[in-house]
């Protein structure tokens, strides 16, 4: 008997047995069939009839989505898209018969120990010439497929390459009967000019290539913000993280794809002669098979099962040979990115091995503007109570070191009993700023005092202070840089349970002069935070080493003693709150995201208020937010008269409940 797949004798339902279910769309099922008389294979969608009627009140394009994927597939001819042989029908449902690939869609060729972790830049390589070559010939029969991404791709087993599918929501540029609405894809891989709801043409394919191309090599898409708007954004900044391990020509190619302009685009014939292609012939391209792991790839791999296994046993002593020697590693950006990706690298026996000293590891979980570990990936939703400790920084070698090395593990102990799920030092960790001479050893007996004492499961947040980064006129870019080096960035954001925490440099706000530039990046990072968080967060904590205010909002300016004992260490700012007309547009941008925390360490004792926003609606009864300042450490005196009174050792216990965070002071004793 001739194949089905040749025959133009149109076949039907009852000619297949339906063995087992392939996957799942809006409104179909994928099942692979066999032939009776045949025993030829096949992938069937089936399209229930009564389904599309009940989806075409909330979906009116149902229709056109289902005879556009028809239409188009009996257009094209390409060994790298899914193949169409037949539709057919019976009264209950609509059956496409279509080449069945063995194997799995692209997304799985992502995943390792059920992580997506991205794969080598050869097979990403390999992968992408196979896209470039099809969309080269989608885009010569004047088709745009508006819904790229690994799941609508699927990997031959027996070659190895990709065939493009579901072309529902395609774009015919030359027949327009049945294209639907502009604004169609998935968050993730739509260009900005659909997300404009603008007409797209080819080149909106190119800007989703980039976006595949790059979780090939990443495993993780460029634009990913953790909801539909914010990664709507991100797409529209047009701004990506780059990893470091990525090359040259990875950089340079996703650069040109990932173009805000569809105009500035490369043409096929510059991708195909694009230097990361180097080496690829892409007329026979389907004669070759995918590349082979290399060394470093099966290294990676190895490590990465091995400290899963080490931290799956956390009780072993036995610290594996990768991690005794990561921070020296030639591949070290490389294992850290798959680690994160595995959700390994925050481990408190992982992230620390991959810097100098654990000591200084465990300081630096703050970088790219995020926190190893607590993302909004992971940590977006609500899910019990939790607390965290809040303290004002030690201020190592301002008077004698090892009496104030031993008041901050005094205080570190008692931070153990607590067993916070973080601690928060809010500024000045050490007396030395960056480029004084003694600041390098304060740093080191800060960072060894806290690495021996604390909890090694407790995560450290530091806050920015005066001293820090040099206090006033003498903050530099240089002095800020030496304080990244040591403690993590200067401003960021981390998630924790629902709850958005957000860490300023209030230096940067205190003295815009200074460092103007940065002091506008981080503002208007700032604004973006805060309309984040507004939209997703449980609670909003923002911290700050200099409070916004002390008791109200629009307090006045709350000046500094001029013969304070400590004037030296406040002058820069010469008050303890942030200047009235400094504060009141920042009062407003935390009053707007309805913020429900505000810790500081800049002031002579420690207290804790509340102030109530006003509401958004006359019906609201507002939110109310804590006011919390810590004097943790060093001796307390009275502002009036300027006299010393014993000194105490307090740090800020914050309970986050449901309803709002509530802040006890506790003493730590002997």
């Amino acid at each position: 008997m001739s194949s089905v797949k040749e025959s133009t004798t149109k076949p039907s339902a009852s000619d297949f047995t339906l063995e087992r279910e392939l996957g799942q769309g809006n409104f179909s099922k994928v099942y692979l069939a066999r032939h009776k008389a045949t025993q030829e294979t096949f992938a069937v969608k089936l399209i229930e009839k009564a389904r599309i009627m009940r989806m075409k009140i909330r979906h009116p394009n149902i229709f056109n989505e289902v005879n556009m994927e028809k239409t188009v597939l009996n257009m094209l001819r390409h060994p790298n898209i899914i193949r169409l042989y037949h539709t057919y029908q019976d009264a209950s449902n609509l059956y496409y018969l279509m080449e069945y690939v063995e194997n799995g869609e692209l997304w799985d060729a992502l995943n390792f120990q059920g992580k997506q972790i991205g794969c080598t830049e050869p097979l990403a390589q390999f992968y992408a010439a196979d896209m470039v070559n099809a969309l080269e010939y989608m885009a010569s029969r004047h088709i745009v497929h508006r819904d790229l991404k690994p799941e609508n791709m699927i990997v031959g087993k027996d070659d190895g390459h990709i065939r493009i599918v579901d072309f529902g929501t395609a774009k015919n540029l030359s027949d327009i009967s049945l294209n639907g609405p502009n604004f169609v894809g998935t968050p993730e891989y739509m260009s900005p000019e659909t997300i404009e709801n603008q007409s797209v043409d080819c080149t909106s394919d190119l800007w989703a290539l980039g976006c595949i191309l790059y979780q090939l090599l990443a495993g993780e898409t460029p634009f990913q913000g953790g909801s539909p708007y914010l990664t709507f954004l991100r797409v529209k900044a047009g701004t990506y993280d780059v990893p470091g391990f990525f090359s040259p020509d990875a950089v340079d190619l996703l650069a040109q794809l990932l173009q805000k302009d569809p105009k500035a685009r490369p043409s096929f014939a510059r991708i195909k002669a694009h230097a990361f292609f180097r080496g690829i012939d892409f007329q026979q391209h389907m004669t070759k098979t995918p590349p082979a792991p290399a060394p470093d790839d099966r290294f990676i791999l190895d490590a990465g099962r091995e400290i899963a296994a080490y931290v799956q046993a956390s009780d072993s002593n036995a610290v594996p040979d990768v991690l005794v020697h990561a921070a020296t590693l030639p591949l070290r950006a490389r294992l850290m990115h798959v680690l994160n990706r595995m959700q390994l690298l925050h481990h408190h026996l992982v992230y620390p091995r991959f810097f100098a000293s654990p000591a200084l590891g465990r300081c630096l979980y703050a970088t790219k503007r995020g926190y190893v570990g607590y993302i909004h990936g992971t940590q977006n939703q609500w899910a019990k109570p939790f607390h965290f400790v809040h303290l004002s920084g030690p201020q190592v070698g301002k008077s004698n070191t090892v009496d104030e090395v031993n008041a901050l593990e005094q205080v570190l102990v008692t931070i153990n009993a607590l067993q916070p799920a973080f601690v928060v030092f809010s500024g000045n960790m050490t007396h030395a700023s960056p480029g004084d001479k003694a600041y390098a050893h304060q740093v080191a007996a800060f960072q060894t005092a806290l690495d021996a004492t604390l909890d090694a499961s407790i995560r450290v947040v530091f806050v920015t202070g005066s001293q820090d980064v040099g206090a006033g006129e003498s903050m530099s870019e240089g002095s800020v840089q030496q304080y990244t080096q040591h403690f993590g960035d200067d401003f960021y954001s981390f998630w924790v349970g629902g709850v958005k925490c957000i860490v300023l440099n209030s230096n940067l706000i205190g003295h815009k002069g200074v460092l103007a530039e940065r002091a506008l990046v981080q503002e208007h990072w700032l604004q973006e935070e805060l309309e984040h968080g507004a939209l997703c967060a449980h609670h909003i904590c923002v911290f700050s080493h200099h409070p916004f205010f002390l008791d109200k909002a629009d307090e006045d300016t709350v000046a500094v003693a001029p013969d304070h004992g400590n004037n030296d260490l406040f002058q820069p700012l010469l008050s303890w709150n942030l200047p009235r007309e400094t504060r009141l547009p920042y009062v407003k941008m935390l009053a707007e995201a309805e913020v429900g925390g505000l810790f500081s360490g800049h002031f002579h004792t420690t207290q804790a208020t509340r102030v109530t926003w006003p509401p958004k609606n006359e019906d609201d009864d507002g939110t109310v937010c804590a006011v919390a300042v810590a004097n943790s450490f060093g001796e307390s005196c009275d502002p009036e008269t300027t006299q010393s009174m014993k000194p105490k050792l307090v740090v800020q216990h914050v309970h986050v409940e449901q309803e709002g965070l509530k802040v006890s002071t506790h003493l730590v004793t002997n």
